[in-house]
């Protein structure tokens, strides 16, 4: 498989995907398969180069983010895939090193010569990286630990945010600082979890509520405080009622 059918397959499972309105199964769903089992057999030298070079994470954010179940799941089967290479690639290159390997840092990564962009990108990554210390479940940090990159990650978000609410000084400041608020929330592990393993793409967790992205501790306050308003609500109106039968009789 050559670069340009490679790219060519990825584009016909976005065309196809992006036609897909439901859950249900269709031709087009077939066709996205069948693109997808394609691209899964792609050389890994390959996947290596494309995948790293390309903005394939947003179209990848796109199946995992998408309403069709079928379409979700290949998603997330491509992902891991492809990260997995990505890392062995990683972990052969370092063994043929003889120097020690460096662990880059955000001076040695890929800037998008814009400073705030720059910032918060590693906002998020800094984020993203206290999950392999919080997770307890062996499978769970094996995976993170070897499938998923808080810096591709961090970045394919920052990707979203900037397409979704436009630069960090716009209009949409406050939306930015609340979801690097609770992305670095000591007290909301689970939500920084979910978006490193994708479970939270970046196009979704932009369009979030405050309420959403809080911990389980705020959400639980959050819906205490709706029922408790909405007891006080149908007290209120059981008086009004019993006062008006007490009126007309």
């Amino acid at each position: 498989m050559q670069r340009r059918e490679f790219l060519e397959l990825f584009e016909a499972a976005l065309r196809a995907a992006k036609s897909v309105k439901g859950a249900e199964s269709s031709p087009e769903v077939l066709r996205f398969v069948d693109a997808m089992n394609r691209l899964k057999e792609a050389p890994k030298s390959l996947v290596c180069d494309v995948v790293c070079k390309t903005s394939m994470g947003k179209g990848l954010g796109f199946f995992i983010d998408h309403k069709n179940p079928k379409i979700r799941s290949e998603g997330r089967i491509l992902r891991d895939l492809w990260m997995k290479i990505h890392y062995a690639s990683g972990r052969e290159k370092s063994r043929d090193r003889e120097t020690p390997v460096k662990i880059p840092t955000h001076s040695t990564m890929k800037k998008t010569g814009d400073s705030k962009r720059d910032k918060v990108h590693e906002i998020l990554q800094s984020s993203l990286a206290k999950v392999a210390t919080e997770v307890v479940d062996t499978e769970m940090k094996r995976r993170v630990m070897t499938v998923c990159d808080p810096w591709v990650v961090a970045v394919s978000v920052e990707s979203a945010m900037f397409e979704k609410l436009g630069c960090f000084m716009g209009p949409q400041k406050a939306k930015y600082r609340s979801i690097l608020f609770n992305m670095g929330d000591s007290n909301n592990p689970d939500l920084r979890r979910k978006v490193l393993i994708g479970e939270i793409s970046g196009e979704r967790l932009v369009k979030m509520e405050k309420d959403e992205m809080g911990s389980e501790k705020i959400q639980k306050e959050v819906q205490r405080i709706k029922e408790r308003a909405r007891f006080k609500e149908e007290s209120r109106m059981t008086m009004l009622l019993a006062s008006a039968d007490m009126i007309m009789t």
